[in-house]
């Protein structure tokens, strides 16, 4: 099948947030498809009922960021997969109001960037979004631009340090806020158009670039061990390391395959890389005698719990039971990432 008929058979065979993405983000031409009834069935769809209910309030950073599905990164991710949209329901703009009440009064550093980025993805360009994601960008590109990968100091540097973490380097603390997380990212994947110029897009070149480097990629993945302060030590996490990065000598879980591969072809820099022109030459390794695609099951992972920037909730079709319906998550991530690939965002 050519795009065209993969497309086609998307539209035929997808359940509603698959119809829906095909239509608004695969179809060059959308006349003839009934966008608004393929938006009421979206809407009613059980999932996105599913995950609207999971939607809680704001509170301190346990509220946001966790492995439970009811978690704000994990909710309001899955929602944007799913294909909603600020704007696009009454219900989804009131349970997102006292998040971005929270983000315009809250300073604590590490989940104001997650809850921006998030809302930021979602579609809400509040001056506290556009504020934290500018507080970043510039963070992020004064260690990009400096080619600095040596990022490790002595365990015993402080006098004060964990044994329970001696098994993990020690970040020099000047380096806890700009290193790049994984929120980051997906804050400059979906970069507002506010904010978007040619300078900001220099930067973000920088740091993706940063991250394509084999020095960045051989760092320990998650980083390794951070210090906020005096006896008080913390396991950082959120690297973006990425999979089928053979000269880091690291096998990436298989969960994540398809996710960093899709987050990384946002940006040209990346899409004109070694690695991403292998990734998706292994994912077209899947093509079935059909013409679509079937990727192992593990590549698309929909778990009970997990977080969403893990690749814990991968899955759009509902009903999972079906056999093709692998085949069918499977054609719109490659069919996405394509798309994606021909140079249609930064």
């Amino acid at each position: 099948m050519n795009d065209h008929s993969l497309t086609q058979w998307l539209l035929e065979h997808g359940g509603p947030a698959i119809r829906y993405r095909t239509a608004t983000e695969l179809v060059d031409d959308p006349a003839g498809i009934d966008l608004q009834r393929l938006t009421e069935d979206l809407l009613q769809s059980a999932a996105v009922c599913q995950w609207l209910d999971r939607i809680g309030l704001p509170g301190g950073l346990t509220a946001l960021h966790g492995s439970p599905p009811g978690a704000f990164e994990n909710v309001c991710a899955k929602l944007c997969e799913l294909g909603l949209r600020a704007g696009m329901l009454d219900e989804l703009d009131a349970k997102m109001e006292p998040f971005r009440r929270h983000l315009a009064g809250w300073d604590e550093k590490w989940g104001r960037t997650l809850l921006a980025a998030c809302l930021n993805w979602i579609g809400y360009d509040d001056e506290a979004v556009l504020a934290c994601l500018s507080e970043r960008l510039e963070s992020m590109y004064g260690l990009a631009r400096t080619g600095n990968y040596d990022i490790y100091v002595d365990q015993d540097t402080f006098g004060d340090f964990n044994n329970a973490f001696r098994k993990k380097p020690l970040i020099n603390p000047d380096l806890n806020e700009p290193l790049p997380k994984i929120w980051d990212l997906y804050a400059l994947a979906h970069w507002p158009a506010a904010l978007r110029n040619d300078e900001t897009q220099k930067k973000i070149d920088a740091i993706v670039a940063y991250i394509l480097h084999p020095g960045y990629q051989a760092l320990e993945e998650g980083y390794g061990v951070m210090r906020a302060g005096k006896r008080r030590y913390y396991s950082m996490g959120w690297s973006v390391h990425l999979p089928g990065y053979d000269r880091s000598g690291r096998s990436i879980p298989d969960y994540i395959h398809v996710q960093r591969v899709e987050l990384m072809a946002h940006f040209r820099t990346a899409r004109s890389s070694t690695w991403f022109q292998d990734r998706v030459r292994h994912l077209h390794g899947f093509q079935t005698t059909e013409g679509t695609y079937r990727f192992p099951s593990g590549y698309l992972h929909e778990s009970s719990s997990g977080y969403w920037v893990t690749g814990a909730y991968m899955r759009l079709e509902e009903n999972r039971r079906v056999r093709r319906s692998l085949d069918l998550d499977s054609t719109f991530r490659i069919c996405l990432i394509e798309n994606l690939a021909r140079g249609t965002s930064q």
